[in-house]
């Protein structure tokens, strides 16, 4: 078991190597710009759906859940249904506080990445 602070460290590792095998993710990690960088968002986005994303149900749901642990954090995904009713992830940001500006900022984020 590892902790929360290790794992924060390795996202972008992480996506790095997630992007060896989806060359079309997309993915923004944001960061305070003091010395001690802090996390304050990151939105992901993997190739497939953005490719299939038009043949896919024309109703896209957004949700949120709250992540716990040492770090509370919130996480706003948007789905739809493929055709054999699975779900089907689009786009997830995760952030620290539920705010206007952070739904802003998926939703634009969402936007330029399936509709820009």
């Amino acid at each position: 078991r590892g902790n929360f602070e290790h794992a924060y460290q390795l996202l972008t590792s992480y996506f790095a190597e997630v992007r060896l095998v989806d060359r079309d993710l997309v993915f923004y990690i944001q960061t305070t710009s003091c010395k001690e960088k802090r996390f304050t968002r990151c939105f992901w986005c993997f190739g497939l759906p953005k490719k299939t994303y038009k043949l896919l149900r024309p109703i896209i749901v957004i949700d949120e859940t709250f992540l716990k642990g040492r770090y509370r954090r919130t996480l706003l995904i948007a789905i739809v249904i493929d055709p054999s009713n699975h779900i089907f992830p689009l786009a997830v940001l995760i952030i620290d506080s539920k705010t206007t500006e952070s739904w802003t900022y998926f939703l634009e984020m969402f936007g330029s990445n399936f509709h820009g």
